[in-house]
């Protein structure tokens, strides 16, 4: 029995062609399912890191810490308490939008210094301590800056992104994360108020954090 065979040819080779208004809506369904994906990873990125520390919120007490600064000197947010409000920043040497806020931070440190006291922390975040010294000369910073190892205390304020600006009044309270004031020196008087102790506590147990 003789065994057909059969040689492919140009001419016996079958080709499919989309027409083009179903290949642009394949194209567009993909995009549509890229962007879907996308979008619900960032907000569940969002959620993650916002549920990191729940209870860092304007109102509230702002949470101790002590950290070694750049010139080697130590910050402890708790021995400001009762003399004077505090700036704090957290940021990265790659935050374009960090870099855009260091002439107004650089102003506020020699203009207000004595009435706000400025710490800036590098949330570590894909940084190395290298970098952020040569970052500090780069821009010739003279206000406090600091690296925070092993993100600890970017994780105890619940940081999840640079720049986050904190405002903690003189009472050791958080008045603003992020959204601040356009002119600081119109609002420092507010924020070195001392409370009396009986103020304070029920200014906290309004928020529930101690009563």
């Amino acid at each position: 029995m003789r065994r057909s065979s059969l040689t492919l040819s140009p001419s016996n080779i079958i080709t499919f062609v989309l027409p083009s208004e179903l290949t642009s809506k394949m194209i567009q369904n993909a995009k549509h399912r890229f962007k879907t994906t996308w979008i619900a990873a960032l907000i569940m990125s969002y959620c993650l890191s916002s549920y990191s520390n729940p209870s860092i919120e304007e109102g509230l007490l702002a949470p101790d810490f002590t950290i070694e600064l750049l010139d080697g000197t130590f910050f402890r947010l708790s021995d400001l308490k009762g003399k004077k409000a505090v700036y704090l920043i957290f940021w990265n040497t790659w935050c374009n939008y960090c870099h855009k806020k260091i002439p107004k931070i650089q102003y506020a440190h020699e203009r207000l210094g004595k009435q706000l006291q400025i710490i800036a922390i590098n949330t570590s975040l894909k940084d190395s301590l290298e970098e952020t010294i040569q970052f500090k000369h780069n821009y010739a910073i003279d206000y406090p800056l600091a690296f925070d190892h092993g993100k600890a205390i970017t994780d105890l304020y619940g940081v999840w992104g640079t720049p986050t600006e904190f405002i903690i009044d003189i009472n050791g309270v958080i008045r603003h994360r992020d959204r601040l004031p356009d002119e600081l020196s119109n609002n420092v008087k507010l924020w070195n108020q001392l409370n009396t102790e009986e103020t304070l506590i029920r200014e906290l147990c309004e928020k529930k954090q101690k009563c």
